[in-house]
C-alpha cells in the first residue's frame, strides 16, 4: 500500500480487509445490485437512475468542503502541516476533478443502456447519503468518502465480471466500473487518503471510531440500494 499524507503506518492501523470484506459482502447480498449481475434490464436501469443524484451531487459535496489547517498544526506541528496541507488541497481538488469524471462516466453508461434521462428521483436512502456528503465534522466526511470508495471498488469487481450486465450495454463494457478498478501507481488511492485523512482530523486514538463511520456509509449504501429498489422496480 502506497504511503498517504501524514501517516506511515495506515495499512496497520486501520483493517482494510475487514472493510473491504463488509463492502463485498453488502454489494453481493443486495437484491437490486443481484438482479443487475444477472442481466435484469430493469434493475440495471434502476442502478443508474436511482444512484444518479448521489454521483452528480458527490463532486459538489467534495468541492465545498473547507478543510481547516489549526487542527492539523496542534497535532502534527506547523512544520510538519507545512508542506503536506498543499498536497492535501491538491488531493482533494483531485478528488472532486476525477468524481466529475466518473459522472460523466455514469451518464454515458446510462446513455449506451437507452436511458435518455436520468431525471432527479431521490429515494430517501439517496437524499441520507447526500446529506451525509455534505457533512462538516471532518473525521466523518472522510471516513465518508472512504465508505463510498469501498463501495464502489466492490460494486464495480462485481458487475465488471458479469457479461450478463456488461452486454446489456451497446458498447459491452461499464466504464464507470473499469475506472474504479484500474490501478493507483502514481501515489497512495483517493481511499488511502480519505482513511489518513479521517485518521489526521480525528481526535480519537484508536482506528475503531473512524472504521465504524466507514461501516455506516456502507450499510446506508445498502438501505439506498433497497429504497432505490422498492420505488422503481417494486412499486411498479
Amino acid at each position: 500500500m502506497s504511503t498517504a499524507l501524514f501517516h506511515l503506518d495506515n495499512q496497520d492501523y486501520f483493517d482494510f480487509s475487514h472493510l473491504r470484506s463488509r463492502a463485498s459482502r453488502l454489494v453481493r447480498g443486495l437484491s437490486l445490485i443481484r438482479h443487475a449481475a444477472a442481466g435484469d434490464r430493469e434493475a440495471a436501469i434502476a442502478l443508474k437512475v436511482g444512484f444518479w443524484p448521489f454521483v452528480r451531487e458527490f463532486e459538489l459535496a467534495i468541492d465545498q468542503q473547507l478543510l481547516p489547517r489549526q487542527p492539523l498544526v496542534k497535532k502534527f506541528g506547523d512544520s510538519g502541516v507545512r508542506g503536506i496541507f498543499v498536497g492535501i488541497a491538491r488531493a482533494v481538488r483531485d478528488m472532486r476533478e476525477e468524481e466529475g469524471s466518473h459522472a460523466a462516466h455514469w451518464q454515458k453508461d446510462a446513455a449506451c443502456l437507452g436511458i435518455d434521462d436520468l431525471g432527479d428521483l431521490r429515494a430517501p436512502g439517496v437524499q441520507a447519503l447526500i446529506d451525509c456528503a455534505y457533512v462538516k465534522d471532518l473525521p466523518r466526511f472522510f471516513s465518508m468518502l472512504a465508505g463510498t470508495e469501498f463501495i464502489a471498488e466492490e460494486l464495480a469487481r462485481f458487475l465488471v465480471d458479469s457479461p450478463d450486465f456488461t452486454d446489456l450495454f451497446s458498447r459491452k463494457r461499464w466504464l464507470w466500473g473499469e475506472v474504479h478498478l484500474a490501478p493507483h501507481e502514481d501515489g497512495p488511492s483517493h481511499l488511502e487518503i480519505d482513511l489518513d485523512l479521517a485518521r489526521a482530523y480525528s481526535t480519537s486514538t484508536g482506528a475503531s471510531e473512524i472504521e465504524d463511520m466507514v461501516i455506516d456509509t456502507i450499510e446506508l449504501f445498502g438501505r439506498a440500494a433497497d429504497d432505490v429498489e422498492e420505488a422503481l422496480l417494486l412499486s411498479t
